[in-house]
């Protein structure tokens, strides 16, 4: 099931939009380190100082597709003046959202902050079934419905879900698809890091040419990406500050992408589930 869909179906409000990865050797590549100032210095994903970003999403993607899945885990830290929340505005919260291929399985998860209620949604797709929970002002509420996925979909799902924050698609008004991600900040390689012990290529940036909805105007801007040898993101770090809604307003989100191949668990509220929605 699409994330998107899910989440306006169940009106619970805006998403982050884009995930330490806990990584094993086949997603991490080995060490491979050609140098501390800049890793990899001949890996295809680089370009000079910079970031070859259709090749590295391709590659981070089709790592995870091979392991048969993965996870992203994403949080919104936001701030704004005043009392009052500006229009539009994105509430601090969490996403995360998990793909198991051999079972078949997708599991999403948002829990707000608590301006904007504590909310939290979870959706399970498993078994020919999508079974929902949303927890709000202390009630809960199931839902279940039918699929509308084959096992295709849920790949093709995964794989859009996988370039969160790296390659974003849209249509523009003459049917053209418009890519935003990565490509809208001067990343520059910014010497070794490290992710769950594993060594990344670190690369950060500090001007951001895109639009945004929250900020409106961005005045300040920073990110910070990883990258193994292999051309796999275990982390992307963004904020963004400047007026909004005629106040300062502030968003940060970090985003891991993890957990290749990780089998996902049943929810322990799937009985509940089941048992409120029978006829």
């Amino acid at each position: 099931m699409n994330r998107r869909r899910f989440l306006a179906g169940l009106g619970a409000g805006a998403t982050v939009g884009i995930a330490g990865c806990s990584s094993d050797d086949e997603a991490s590549g080995g060490d491979g380190e050609t140098g501390p100032d800049r890793p990899f210095a001949d890996a295809a994903w680089r370009d000079g100082e910079g970031i070859a970003i259709e090749t590295l999403a391709e590659s981070h993607v089709q790592r995870f597709v091979d392991a048969g899945g993965f996870t992203l885990f994403s949080t919104a830290e936001t701030s704004h003046d005043g009392d009052e929340e500006p229009t539009p505005w994105l509430p601090s919260q969490t996403y995360e959202s998990g793909y198991d291929l051999e079972n078949g399985r997708q599991y999403l998860k948002q829990e707000l902050g608590d301006a904007a209620g504590g909310a939290v949604t979870e959706l399970f797709v498993a078994d020919g079934e999508v079974l929902l929970r949303r927890q709000s002002d202390g009630e809960t509420q199931y839902d279940r419905q039918s699929p509308d996925n084959s096992e295709v979909d849920l790949e093709a799902a995964m794989r859009q879900e996988a370039v969160t924050g790296l390659r974003v698609g849209s249509e523009t008004a003459s049917g053209e698809t418009q890519y935003e991600g990565l490509n809208q900040w001067n990343a520059t390689s910014d010497g070794s890091g490290s992710v769950e012990g594993e060594t990344t290529a670190r690369f950060t940036a500090d001007q951001f040419a895109g639009n945004r909805g929250v900020p409106e105007t961005v005045e300040t801007a920073a990110a910070t990406v990883h990258v193994y040898a292999a051309g796999v993101v275990p982390r992307l770090e963004q904020s963004w500050a400047g007026q909004h809604d005629g106040g300062e307003a502030r968003v940060d989100v970090d985003i891991d992408y993890r957990d290749p191949g990780a089998e996902i668990a049943v929810p322990e509220w799937v009985p509940d589930a089941r048992e409120a929605t029978s006829e």
